[in-house]
């Protein structure tokens, strides 16, 4: 049985603990099995330099805050059950070890050795050195909401996990991961970074809500890029967020990488099934945060896409986590849910427009999923979307199976190549009618 580990990515100012109703908080606290954690379990010393181990034993999944999220200290996590794990936003502690990035490299580890500069004065640390122990820069709470500083702390986090239990003889076949804004791109710098360690011998599946990277935020190849690695991507888009700060990677922007090996080695192999799904609504209406009047239903089958997704691909919740939020839609009530979007789709981008220019969203400017809706569903005046489609014309869309685009041959990795993705086959992806 394939070893099956999922990572959840909050977005901006999003935590575990923020909102309860927020589709990442709703899918990570009913995710079955333990949390990657490592736990101090002495003083380091010359004999045990780094005295950290898994606080549990073959852990299933990772939570990771988002940029800027508020702090929960060890103090209220112990006498607040609803907060019960301490964390602050990612950036400001070492990510591997939770410690402070003040503490001396010779603190952290007795062993590393240190050297005088020029024979001379205090001990001096090497940038490879702190970086390689976690003590990368510290940024601010609110660097992290305007520019995302942080999550490539979240990304050495779980790099650094996955390694350790590749050490403990753990090493996942099948990692699936999910989040929203800033976290799902998230997703997308980890899957890249992975991909540079780990080549394609681990299997990515990736569940992008609304990838946002923000205005201010330099577009780099780590969030623009689909890595070989990955095996499905799937990111339903918020159509009538009109925020020019808040445009999504979307068909537009994103790219894939033709698979190629780093070590020289000719390889061949299948392109990523990629599929973006078009929702009526703006940028938190799709994971239920502050909903737009009637906008609701797209929260609802985003959860439900979700859950389909993450389950189709191993990862397993216990039900009676979810309480009242209902994530297996039927049939029907699938049905239902796109008939109430279709009839309100002009209320609904009425409501979900951000309407002057702001400060935080900038100037207004429609999505290109908005503009261009031919590109992501075949009859945009009649179906919202292609799993909307799908509702609708099952045995026709499952009898077009067609495979990913295959490549062959071998790209010098200094000669990079790339290829727009298409609308891969949603029954490839594990989302079916039934």
């Amino acid at each position: 049985m394939a070893r099956v580990f999922t990572i959840f990515n909050h977005g901006t100012d999003f935590h575990r603990h923020k909102d309860e109703n927020e589709t990442i908080s709703i899918l990570s606290m009913a995710c079955r099995g333990t949390e990657a954690v490592l736990e101090q379990t002495e003083e380091p010393s010359e004999e045990n330099p780094l005295p950290w181990e898994l606080k549990n034993s073959n852990p299933t999944f990772l939570i990771c805050e988002g940029p800027g999220s508020d702090e929960v200290d060890p103090d209220e996590s112990e006498t607040n059950p609803i907060k019960s794990v301490p964390h602050s936003h990612p950036g400001k502690n070492n990510p591997i070890f939770g410690t402070s990035k003040g503490t001396k490299l010779s603190e952290l580890n007795p062993k590393i050795e240190q050297k005088k500069l020029f024979g001379f004065g205090p001990k001096k640390s090497s940038g490879f050195q702190k970086d390689f122990m976690g003590q990368t820069s510290s940024n601010w709470k609110t660097t992290g909401r305007i520019y995302g500083s942080g999550w490539d702390d979240n990304v050495y986090k779980a790099v650094f996990l996955i390694t350790h239990l590749q050490g403990l003889g753990q090493k996942p076949d099948v990692i699936n991961l999910v989040g929203w804004s800033r976290g799902a791109v998230t997703c997308l710098k980890m899957a890249n970074k992975l991909f540079e360690v780990y080549e394609k011998t681990i299997a990515l599946n990736i569940f992008a809500i609304d990838p946002v990277p923000g205005g201010l935020t330099k577009v780099t190849d780590d969030i623009s890029t689909i890595p070989p690695n990955v095996c499905n991507y799937m990111a339903p888009l918020a159509m009538d967020d009109d925020r020019a700060n808040f445009q999504p990677s979307d068909r537009n922007m994103l790219q894939m990488l033709v698979p190629q090996s780093q070590t020289g080695t000719p390889t061949k192999g299948l392109a990523p099934n990629v599929h973006f799904l078009p929702f009526p609504g703006n940028h938190g209406d799709v994971v239920n945060v502050d909903v737009t009047e009637y906008a609701r239903p797209s929260a609802n089958l985003v959860r439900h896409l979700a859950h389909k997704f993450l389950s189709a691909h191993g990862t397993e919740f216990n039900p009676s986590k979810f309480g009242s939020h209902k994530v297996d839609l039927s049939p029907d009530e699938i049905c239902a849910e796109y008939k109430s979007l279709k009839s309100n789709a002009e209320h609904i981008a009425k409501k979900a427009s951000s309407g002057l220019i702001g400060v935080v969203g900038g100037r207004r400017k429609s999505r290109h999923v908005r503009t261009h809706r031919e590109a992501y569903v075949t009859d945009p005046d009649l179906f919202i979307n292609e799993h909307h489609r799908q509702c609708f014309l099952t045995p026709e869309i499952e009898a077009q199976k067609d495979p990913p685009v295959e490549f062959s041959g071998h790209v010098d990795w200094g000669t990079k190549k790339y290829v727009k993705p298409y609308q891969g086959n949603l029954f490839q992806m594990g989302i079916t009618y039934s």
